[in-house]
């Protein structure tokens, strides 16, 4: 890659500086020693935390695909664009959320991995992806009911 191969690669790289800062936060906060805020004894609280630091993190992706050209650009129709918006919201995250529990059952003695957490992490992307998706009919549909009005029928 050349210069301005890399230069490219930055500027998109920076289109995701929102989604990059909560990847690293979520490694930082999965990957400490010791967690140095204990959680309230709440059952699953553990789970309810994993999945909403993924659901974050998948809604952060999706606002920040959109500012992407491909993606305004016939709003990802075609196979190769489709690609790579799952890529980027759905497949991502979740491949993300399998490595940082291996990494904390391998690497991090104190933390543990467990299968039921990366499912929390699943459940988070799939529960983002959705309600973007349902955001997303509710303000076409809530800017089409405008229009029509604006036109008079």
């Amino acid at each position: 890659i050349g210069w301005c191969g890399r230069l490219m690669l930055w500027r998109k790289a920076l289109i995701f500086w929102k989604s990059i800062v909560i990847v690293c936060a979520i490694a930082y906060v999965s990957l400490l020693r010791e967690p140095s805020v204990a959680l309230p004894p709440i059952s699953g609280i553990d789970k309810y935390m994993h999945m909403l630091m993924y659901l974050v993190l998948t809604w952060t992706l999706l606002w920040d695909s959109e500012t992407l050209e491909w993606y305004r650009s016939g709003n990802g129709n075609s196979g190769r664009k489709v690609w790579k918006w799952w890529f980027i919201v759905l497949i991502f995250p979740i491949l993300y959320g399998g490595c940082i529990e291996l990494l904390q059952e391998t690497y991090f003695s104190p933390r543990t991995g467990e299968w039921l957490d990366w499912g929390a992490d699943c459940i988070g992307v799939v529960l983002a992806i959705v309600t973007w998706l349902v955001g997303q009919w509710w303000y076409a549909r809530r800017m089409d009911k405008e229009n029509r009005f604006d036109m008079g029928q």
